[in-house]
């Protein structure tokens, strides 16, 4: 019996000096192994736990968090004046139930497209579009509201599934004064972003044989999405006035949605004229179908007049969907969907069986922040910030006089470089990738094979201004378009 104790310490030693993860995971992990391999026997004595600590040069208490761990398993047990014995439980370690056979798990999920998405990448300078500067943040007023959140004693409950009714009433006060939209909190969700208020949409409303119509170029993760949810994806054409409307489908069977982004369209930066606004709207309410408006930055706008959200003009098709990635940051996964209370009701329905309701401490202190007229204090100093961006771009571009123009400029976070006839914008988009630029081609949104690769894509907000002089330089000088 020593002996066997002595080769059971030998290898857990071994073990131990091995593995650098927790000490007494690792030692729990090794006694069980040892159990399963037979080293000891149901019924077999363990070494006193003083005794094997100090064979392992550890401390007694971590033996002892071992062993009632396994215990616990009934792995081991424990009897008073005794010691600890391997349990006669322990037997079923390792050894297969008679009969049954052992076979490679089968079930497979569902198959799904890898998410079109953009990962994290490492570049001198990453003109990347949807990304926010986070150097004007102003990152003592939001603590200061995170600060207020905390304050409270959190409830035992998890909330309302449309989210926090504070935070739902700051947001209808803020769309009536800055968007002209009008809406009650009956009529607002709190989201985990644009996105998300697609998804609980797309589940509600769509199944195998429904169509959308998105625009092409357009957000490609939303394609993705659509057609996850079974539904056919049909594309329509945008041009310097926006969706095309009279491309729109005149077979409408099944036809569920049509996913716009009117205030800035995504990639190319046009607005919505308003008279395909009205068109769009007798269209959709002509033929049955939802409008899904994503106005993922319509809060940036510089040498234009504001334009409401399509929500806000006589219409009963259109949902809306807001998001706070573009204000504040995109890890505050906060935005919301405003649409006829029974369409939110439903939507909160949804959501209740995967999340229960949105986070309660963020939804706090973003109402904090908005109540305060914080949030739109942040929103007129980045209308500075990124005008004084935009401009650099284009009097960078102008220098250069390689014929190069600038479109989509008027509103948002991105523009459109549409390059001279002879050259490709894969080929400088490669070309500035080897000198640190990142910078996607307009190829990298587009749903058909109609986009011609003529353009970049270039998100003008993150970089400082020094950085987008040299990204326009190493994007458009000679040895990049060679």
């Amino acid at each position: 019996m020593t002996a066997q104790r002595a080769d059971i310490t030998l290898v857990l030693r071994r073990g131990l000096a091995e593995d650098a993860e927790g000490i007494t995971h690792n030692l729990t992990m090794l006694i069980r192994q040892a159990i399963a391999r037979g080293d000891v026997s149901p019924g077999e004595r363990l070494p006193p736990s003083r005794k094997l600590a100090a064979d392992l040069g550890i401390a007694r208490g971590t033996v002892g968090n071992a062993i009632d761990t396994l215990a616990a398993e009934g792995l081991l047990e424990t009897r008073v004046g005794a010691g600890t014995f391997v349990a006669e439980a322990a037997d079923c370690l390792g050894k297969p139930v008679a009969g049954r056979k052992r076979r490679a798990f089968k079930q497979r999920p569902r198959r799904l497209v890898s998410p079109d998405i953009d990962g994290p990448a490492t570049a001198k300078i990453d003109f990347r579009p949807c990304r926010p500067s986070m150097a004007e943040f102003p990152l003592k007023t939001w603590r200061r509201s995170v600060s207020f959140a905390s304050a409270s004693l959190p409830s035992p409950d998890y909330g309302d599934a449309k989210g926090q009714r504070a935070l739902r009433e700051a947001v209808c006060d803020y769309l009536r004064r800055a968007r002209g939209l009008n809406t009650s909190p009956r009529n607002v969700i709190v989201t985990n972003g644009a996105l998300h208020a697609m998804h609980l949409a797309a589940t509600l409303y769509l199944e195998p044989g429904s169509r959308v119509v998105v625009e092409d170029p357009g957000y490609p993760l939303a394609r993705q999405m659509f057609e996850n949810a079974g539904a056919e994806v049909l594309t329509c054409p945008v041009d310097e006035h926006g969706l095309v409307t009279d491309a729109l489908p005149r077979k409408t069977g099944k036809l569920k949605f049509v996913y716009v982004t009117p205030s800035h369209q995504f990639p190319t930066g046009s607005r919505l004229s308003l008279a395909r606004r009205r068109a769009l709207i007798d269209w959709a309410e002509r033929h049955g179908v939802l409008i899904l408006e994503d106005d993922y930055d319509g809060e940036f706008r510089y040498d234009v007049p504001p334009l409401a959200p399509m929500a806000a003009m006589d219409n009963r098709c259109v949902i809306y969907f807001g998001t706070f990635s573009k204000t504040m940051f995109p890890g505050l996964r906060i935005g919301f969907a405003v649409g006829p209370s029974s369409l939110i009701d439903a939507m909160a329905a949804l959501r209740t069986f995967s999340e229960y309701a949105p986070n309660d401490l963020n939804q706090r202190a973003l109402a904090h922040f908005i109540q305060n007229r914080h949030y739109e204090r942040h929103i007129h100093r980045m209308r500075r910030v990124y005008s004084k961006k935009r401009t650099t771009l284009a009097n960078a571009i102008d220098e250069l006089d390689v014929g190069a123009s600038l479109v989509g400029i008027d509103s948002g976070l991105n523009a459109m470089i549409r390059l001279p006839e002879k050259l490709k914008g894969r080929a400088v988009a490669a070309a500035a990738r080897t000198d640190g630029v990142l910078v996607p081609s307009i190829l990298r949104y587009a749903a058909t094979r109609s986009i011609p690769d003529d353009a970049l894509i270039v998100g003008y907000a993150a970089p400082a201004i020094g950085e987008i002089r040299k990204g326009v330089r190493s994007l458009l000088e000679a040895r990049s378009l060679a």
